[in-house]
């Protein structure tokens, strides 16, 4: 396997995504109840307006769980159905937020980590835009033979370009 095939992706970036729906208390209350943090800065008015936040705020990554598919769209689920054997990504992997999925012949796929900057926390009634992009993809040589290793960097910011995030996602590919 050449490396340099992979160097189209270098760089290459999506279009920005918008999520389906501005951050509602329900989505809040489901979400803080998943991850276990009951801080009342994330459902009670009066403890938000004391903050530094000054508004129901949503826990800080919450943004990269902010983009569900939108009404009326295929679930990826159903590729279940036609294929047993199907992972349920319908091969998004549910981390390019509209970039290409890189084309190689590696079929298993392991999270090598996570490298996150916080800005703010998303608000109550913003809506979360990510752009994300091919930081590197590059081949490794390891003791169980080649690994692909890309770097996705996702931003994630409001309708109004304020900086919320940056996810530096590691993903191998074996």
């Amino acid at each position: 396997m050449v490396t340099d095939e992979y160097a189209q992706y270098r760089g290459m970036t999506a279009p920005p995504q918008t999520a389906a729906m501005p951050l509602e208390r329900d989505v809040i209350r489901r979400f803080v109840q998943a991850i276990m943090d009951d801080d009342p800065i994330y459902w009670s008015n009066e403890a938000a307006s004391q903050s530094r936040f000054a508004t129901i705020t949503a826990p800080p990554l919450y943004p990269v769980h902010a983009f569900r598919r939108a009404p009326g769209t295929p679930d990826p689920l159903d590729s279940i159905i036609a294929d047993p054997n199907a992972d349920g990504t319908a091969g998004n992997d549910t981390i390019g937020f509209g970039l290409p999925p890189v084309v190689s012949p590696f079929k298993r796929l392991l999270n090598g980590g996570n490298e996150i900057e916080f800005f703010r926390s998303l608000h109550l009634g913003e809506t979360a835009v990510v752009t994300a992009r091919y930081a590197d993809v590059s081949v490794k040589h390891g003791s169980s033979g080649a690994l692909l290793l890309v770097v996705v960097e996702s931003t994630f910011a409001t309708e109004a370009g304020e900086m919320l995030l940056v996810n530096r996602q590691t993903l191998i590919w074996r």
